[in-house]
């Protein structure tokens, strides 16, 4: 017990109730004549717990509930038929608030039926004051430690429920983490399956120095990734507007049939991707084939993509896939597109450039007379032009 100054200055012993700062302990009795009241009333006023009296069981409750109450004194004079409802109704609703019975000795029996009603010790007024005082303390420190158990698993209550919000939130961010990491991880196997393609790919055409052999190689290589396709590659021509066809393959659409259909593709379309860099898909054809005309109706119930290829600002060539939309593209086509694109490009460019510097000889001698530099001019013009039909 922790010393406390009382009224009349004397050190006691004060129990600290442990439910915050009170300025003293207090004790309910109930139930006793004035002559156990004054011996009860002077033991708890000198080892400082303020003691107020009430003459039946039936005001109790209501105390508890309406002031901090730390423990209730029932005289022997009232039946423990009476004290056994309140008792019950206080451990569900102050269970830190004890019960203690103070009178005569009591029997066994008495005492065990006492017990059952949820009374914690029976106090004989007949004992000597420190008796009195060491049981009346042993009560309120039970209660008070009872507090102190109830707060302590109040706060690990409010700490679990924390822990389990946090939980919570923490799996979510994992969770989110974890797909994050996953999609990376696809997001970086592409890639490197993308570069493995590209890798091989430029393998493949940077041995071909001829345009029919670039062309045939480009497209089988392409073809063992779409899967069986009609496909057509056009070539840039000597205007900006202009492009041939180059390569023509064909799976469930014969050339003969196809032949206006990519002679309207060279006029009409090419000029209009080579301005572009996108990529076009048509899953349904039907618009496609209204603003071609009749040339298209071979693209009826099939699935076009369509992309250009550019190296250095420079369209190199025009790519069509097509075939029926009963065997539609993979969604995976467009980033192998992306990752073939550029190296047939750049191959397509440095064709050109051997080819164009192939149609020059170094000059024996400078030229001395305009018709020297005019034959200078006319094989700068036959370079060019065999670019341009390239």
């Amino acid at each position: 017990m922790e010393p406390y100054e009382s009224e009349d200055n004397q050190s006691t012993a004060r129990p600290n109730d442990g439910a915050g700062e009170r300025s003293r302990t207090r004790a309910l009795c109930v139930g006793f004549d004035s002559m156990s009241a004054v011996r009860l009333g002077h033991v708890l006023t000198t080892h400082g717990v303020e003691g107020s009296f009430e003459e039946a069981m039936d005001v109790v409750l209501g105390q508890i509930v309406a002031s901090a109450v730390d423990l209730v004194v029932v005289s022997d004079r009232v039946s423990i038929n009476e004290v056994l409802p309140v008792s019950e109704r206080m451990r569900r609703i102050a269970p830190a608030v004890k019960v203690v019975i103070a009178g005569d000795e009591p029997r066994a029996s008495l005492l065990l039926r006492a017990v059952r009603a949820g009374v914690v010790d029976w106090i004989d007024l007949g004992s000597d004051e420190d008796d009195l005082c060491m049981r009346i303390a042993a009560a309120i420190e039970l209660g008070r430690e009872e507090r102190r158990r109830d707060e302590r698993v109040s706060r690990l209550k409010g700490i679990c429920r924390k822990l389990g919000e946090t939980r919570g939130e923490f799996v979510r961010q994992m969770d989110s983490l974890g797909a994050d990491l996953a999609q990376a991880a696809d997001d970086m196997r592409g890639r490197v399956d993308e570069a493995a393609m590209a890798g091989e790919f430029r393998g493949l055409i940077s041995q071909e120095l001829d345009v029919e052999d670039l062309l045939r190689t480009a497209m089988q290589y392409l073809l063992t990734k779409t899967g069986p396709t009609n496909a057509a590659v056009f070539l840039p021509g000597s205007k900006s507007n202009q492009f041939g066809l180059g390569a023509y393959v064909h799976y469930d659409c014969p050339r003969a049939s196809a032949q206006p259909f990519l002679q309207r593709l060279g006029d009409a379309v090419c000029p209009r991707l080579a301005a572009t860099d996108d990529i076009v898909r048509y899953a349904d054809t039907e618009e496609f084939v209204q603003a071609l005309g009749i040339e298209a109706s071979v693209l009826e119930d099939a699935e076009l993509v369509a992309w250009p290829a550019h190296h250095e600002g420079e369209c190199m060539g025009v790519f069509f896939l097509f075939r029926n939309r009963s065997e539609p593209f993979r969604e995976e086509l467009a980033s192998l597109i992306d990752a073939l694109r550029p190296v047939f490009a750049a191959q397509m460019a440095k064709l050109v450039r051997v080819h164009h510097r192939s149609k020059f000889q170094w000059p024996t001698q400078r030229a001395e007379s305009s018709d020297d530099a005019s034959d200078g001019d006319d094989a700068e013009d036959e370079g060019e032009s065999w670019r341009r039909a390239a």
